[in-house]
């Protein structure tokens, strides 16, 4: 198998490097052991090209290793040990030592920036921050998104306040797609850091904050629990129904300026977004 021919590669290598001195190999290979040990006065026939040349280089160096010819005799010891055993001594914590170099390291596949955007649509600033970018880097792959090209970037933070960390601060609002039929009214929430978005289809947007509260329940499930909330001031945001299910979550409710047409502008600018994506289905 693969892994006997790496042992024995490592054999050899070992064999090789230490040719000058006597040399001790401690193994818990039974396949390695073994065959080292009678390989010194075996004769090599060729059934496995890569088993018989890895042999043949074994052989050699086993050879040099001894010197016969040439009488400068440097001896070598073989010897089987057992693997994963809690027996003390040197030679098993030596074996145990060899195990843990010879473990392979796993590392976590790392996102790609391109595929995550595509995906999730992140802001350049967002972009930068997951992926550890430079700004000129982030800024690129936004530019190159086909459904973030042409779209103006949001508005700057003073005009409309944005979170300091996820979760901190979203914006929900409402935006009408006629090709949903009842369905129509669509419950957008974005986080206000991240740009993470969460939206649902209902069949209203101003009935006592039924359809509000069962949004905001898919999207505490899609994207967690916000700290705090911004609204405009519309009959189902200002309804009792949904102060008492923000208040039972521990999330505030901010409202916006009434009648300003930039209060709602992050929110607001997803919606043509989300539209756009949707006439691509």
């Amino acid at each position: 198998g693969s892994v006997q021919l790496v042992e024995l590669r490592a054999v050899a290598m070992a064999f090789q490097r230490l040719s000058q001195v006597p040399l001790s190999l401690v193994t818990d290979s039974t396949y390695v052991a073994d065959m080292t040990q009678c390989l010194d006065c075996s004769l090599l026939k060729e059934v496995n090209a890569a088993l018989f040349l890895l042999l043949k280089t074994l052989w050699h160096a086993i050879q040099d290793q001894v010197h016969i010819m040439f009488c400068t005799f440097h001896p070598y010891y073989v010897l089987h040990v057992r693997s994963h055993t809690n027996l003390p001594g040197f030679i098993t914590e030596g074996n145990a030592r060899a195990d843990k170099l010879a473990n392979p390291a796993w590392v976590a596949s790392q996102p790609d920036k391109k595929a995550s955007h595509d995906f999730f649509h992140q802001s350049a600033y967002t972009l930068q921050k997951q992926f550890q970018l430079m700004p000129t880097e982030a800024r690129d792959i936004v530019s190159t998104c086909a459904d973030c090209h042409g779209f103006a970037a949001p508005l700057p933070a003073g005009v409309n306040p944005r979170g300091l960390k996820a979760l901190q601060l979203w914006q929900t609002d409402v935006t009408h797609i006629a090709e949903f039929g009842q369905l129509k009214y669509v419950h957008v929430s974005i986080d206000t850091f991240s740009s993470a978005m969460g939206a649902s289809a209902h069949n209203g947007e101003k009935e006592k904050g039924h359809d509000v509260i069962a949004h905001w329940r898919l999207a505490f499930v899609i994207l967690g629990i916000p700290s705090s909330v911004k609204t405009d001031n519309g009959p189902a945001y200002i309804s009792q129904k949904t102060w008492q299910f923000l208040h039972l979550w521990g999330v505030s409710h901010k409202f916006g300026i009434p009648h300003s047409p930039t209060d709602q502008a992050i929110v607001e600018h997803v919606h043509g977004k989300l539209k756009r994506v949707l006439d691509k289905q």
